[in-house]
């Protein structure tokens, strides 16, 4: 498969609209009040301090946001379902971009996935499983505006549905309580409930899952939960991934033989070396790829000529059509690659 994926190594304005809360503590004998705001890590969102050790997310470009056709259409809040689209309408490829910066990432939850994407016995499980504590902070994938928040008796039990500005939709599953409401505004990494066994569950884990246009693809293309980063900046979803048989197992076959060629800078990596040796690994592989020819000399045989070119005599005989018994003439060109 065609590296089309740009790999991130590791995985902010006066106020205005102030966002659901996260409070480092229960002081509301204090008068809040507020004191100081502070830059976050995450471009376009605010901190806000109080007089009673509190603080909160703001988010100044709140009404413009509004206005994004992201957060407009099919914005249905009741409901966990939102689009009515089928998968042939839409286009073989759509190219997304994850994030910016390093900081508009956050893993919903780290931990060591026991039930993945696909068929769970007859029955298709459309999202990755993470075995939890009850009370467990989950945290926003990316910054984006909460569409559900509330119990689901569909099976999800307490469920929030945060979608992102680039059209995702990140699902939290079984918690034991939602820390947001519909229509907030909320950033990478603010925690948006706490891990439980509500719904259909067997035992306390997150049920996480994504969704473009209402359908489901492997969020361990985009995650890996065991270490807690992203793998990748962009991401060219394909058709293909709208279908709980395609797991990610292939492409990350391809990610693990892309890694070693990252790692050699270190820390010191810029994007533009990243892309350098995307298009370096490319081409190799393309050169690779085109068939090598030899021709035969005097004295030649097949089993010289396999040695020579690190191939088995049934590789040669595959590559040429012919049988280990057949006849080579000097002069004749054999393909050995």
């Amino acid at each position: 498969m065609k590296i089309r994926n740009i790999l991130i190594l590791l995985a902010t304005m006066s106020v205005a609209w102030v966002a659901t809360a996260q409070r480092v503590s229960n002081t509301s004998a204090y008068p809040r009040l507020p004191i100081d705001t502070l830059e976050s890590a995450t471009e376009g969102v605010k901190i806000i301090t109080f007089t009673n050790n509190t603080w909160e997310y703001y988010f100044p470009e709140r009404e413009e946001w509004d206005k994004n056709e992201i957060f407009t259409e099919n914005w249905v809040t009741d409901k966990v379902a939102a689009y009515k689209d089928d998968v042939k309408t839409l286009p073989d490829e759509m190219e997304l971009t994850l994030i910016d910066d390093f900081d508009d990432f956050h893993p919903p939850y780290i931990g060591k996935v026991y039930s993945r994407y696909g068929y769970r016995g007859r029955r298709a499980h459309g999202g990755t499983d993470i075995p939890l504590d009850r009370g467990d902070p989950i945290y926003s994938t990316f910054a984006g505006k909460v569409r559900y928040a509330k119990y689901n008796s569909g099976g999800y039990g307490y469920l929030v549905i945060v979608r992102h500005f680039n059209g995702l939709e990140t699902y939290y599953g079984h918690l034991s309580a939602v820390n947001v409401a519909v229509d907030d505004y909320v950033a990478a990494g603010q925690v948006i409930g706490y891990g439980g066994n509500t719904g259909r569950s067997t035992g306390p884990h997150l049920h996480y899952e994504m969704r473009y246009r209402g359908m489901t693809f492997d969020p361990e293309r985009l995650i890996d939960f065991q270490e807690g980063f992203l793998r990748f900046q962009t991401f060219a979803i394909e058709k293909s991934y709208f279908n709980v048989n395609s797991r990610a197992d292939e492409m990350l076959e391809e990610y693990d033989d892309e890694l070693e060629l990252f790692a050699q800078s270190g820390d010191e990596l810029t994007s533009e070396d990243i892309l350098n040796n995307i298009e370096k690994a490319e081409a190799e592989r393309a050169a690779e790829a085109e068939p090598k020819y030899y021709t035969i000399k005097r004295g030649d045989n097949l089993g010289s000529i396999a040695r020579r070119h690190g191939i088995s005599i049934n590789e040669l005989c595959r590559l040429n059509g012919i049988k280990s018994t057949s006849t080579i003439y000097a002069g004749k060109r054999l393909r050995v690659k």
